[in-house]
């Protein structure tokens, strides 16, 4: 994505359940952006329960992989391919999870709604955000949502998962700047590309406060029991030793220092036409996450100070507020139970979220939304996401398909 075209996976999801009696309805947002909502029907005694998923990729080039990005090859106990982590992998474990519980002819206490989504890399527009302006029944009336965003790690031998509760917000901004055009021979002083270099080290030399929500001092707070660490009781205290916890064991593990810092990226820089010629403009997208208790606007206006120059225009391309569910909840606690059950020293920690999921959608209305993969993968792994080699492990597949299904099984009936 783009283009998207998730009509094409829509479809062949909507026949595997048909297959199995599971009826399915394909919604497009535009031509070929197909969205597909599944239901298993409840007793109505308890309000509803989503697996949320999306269908869409970002690109990959296959020169760079070892096996085609997209031809979904099995090697080495690995399935190879883009979304294999996101987020493929997780809706065939959502998909079988939905299978299962209808061949074991049970009826739950709540109806079980699987929606896999259209966009949800380019931000959803055609996808959960579309669906949810349409008059689809459930959709909105849910009690808790399993979706993309927490996976798990090997802690002590252990096995830890992470409930993504939490997620960063998201302010996407391109920064603009002017020159005098004219033949290359001739320098500028005003050359684009060389005032916008000037902005680029100003914003790679800044360095944001390590900051504390309620969903990491939780996670923090958890993982120093994990290594044996006695925190203190006050809180003005506690943060201190959490943040000094964190950057004593965490300070190379980029997915985790992600959650303790409002971030700036600089992500497309574009300028220039002809080799010959002095550029007219130079233009710098950045990515900027933002730690809950963060808003878009008031990280904008600190960006503005940052870059601290008349000359630069900025357009924000994309907002969202961070978000956060609660964690003391059923569906929580359910989870833990299913994870000491499956390992007696196997824990769910909470967990904040550097990527923007489409679960934020649901948050803002007040709905209980968690990412929930149940597999374990190593830190270099994870790095493969949206990267190289994207991979999941067969055995991934088959646990974490196993520990789903038990969570949606347990809470689904009294």
């Amino acid at each position: 994505n783009p283009p998207g075209n998730e009509i094409l996976t829509a479809n062949f999801i909507k026949i595997m359940l048909e297959r199995e009696g599971i009826p399915a309805v394909i919604y497009e947002s535009v031509s070929g952006r197909g969205n597909l909502i599944a239901r298993i029907a409840g007793n109505g005694t308890r309000k509803p329960l989503m697996m949320l998923s999306h269908m869409d990729v970002v690109a990959a080039n296959p020169n760079q992989w070892r096996f085609d990005p997209f031809a979904g090859i099995v090697a080495e106990d690995y399935i190879w391919g883009r979304g294999a982590l996101d987020m493929k992998g997780m809706l065939a474990m959502e998909l079988m999870t939905l299978i299962l519980y209808k061949r074991s002819g049970q009826v739950p206490d709540r109806e079980l709604i699987l929606v896999a989504a259209a966009d949800e890399e380019v931000g959803g527009i055609y996808g959960i955000h579309w669906l949810m302006e349409q008059d689809i029944p459930s959709l909105t009336a849910v009690e808790y949502i399993i979706n993309e965003g927490g996976t798990g790690f090997l802690q002590n031998q252990m096995p830890v998962y992470t409930c993504q509760n939490a997620e960063k917000g998201l302010l996407w901004v391109k920064l603009s700047l002017s020159g005098t055009p004219g033949h290359a021979s001739m320098p500028a002083k005003d050359n684009a590309i060389v005032q916008m270099n000037r902005i680029i080290s100003r914003i790679g030399r800044h360095r944001e406060p390590l900051t504390l929500c309620e969903t990491s001092r939780g996670f923090l707070s958890q993982m120093a029991v994990q290594h044996g660490v006695k925190l203190p009781t006050r809180p003005a205290n506690l943060d201190y030793s959490l943040k000094m916890f964190a950057s004593r064991h965490f300070n190379k593990e980029r997915s985790i220092q992600g959650m303790l810092y409002n971030t700036i990226s600089p992500t497309i820089l574009q300028a220039g036409m002809k080799t010959n010629v002095l550029p007219e403009q130079c233009e710098l997208t950045l990515d900027c996450r933002l730690v809950p208790g963060e808003t878009p606007e008031h990280f904008l206006e600190q960006l503005r100070n940052l870059i601290n120059d008349s000359k630069v225009t900025m357009e924000v391309i994309q907002s969202a507020a961070p978000t956060e569910s609660p964690v003391d909840t059923e569906l929580f606690r359910t989870m833990r139970q299913i994870a000491h059950q499956e390992n007696s020293g196997g824990d769910v920690v909470p967990y904040l979220s550097t990527l923007a999921t489409d679960s934020r959608y649901f948050r803002q209305k007040g709905i209980t939304s968690y990412g929930f993969i149940p597999i374990l993968i190593s830190e270099a792994e994870l790095q493969k996401m949206h990267g190289i080699d994207e991979r999941i492990s067969l055995a991934n597949l088959e646990t974490g398909t196993r520990i789903l299904y038990q969570v949606i099984e347990r809470i689904s009936h009294n």
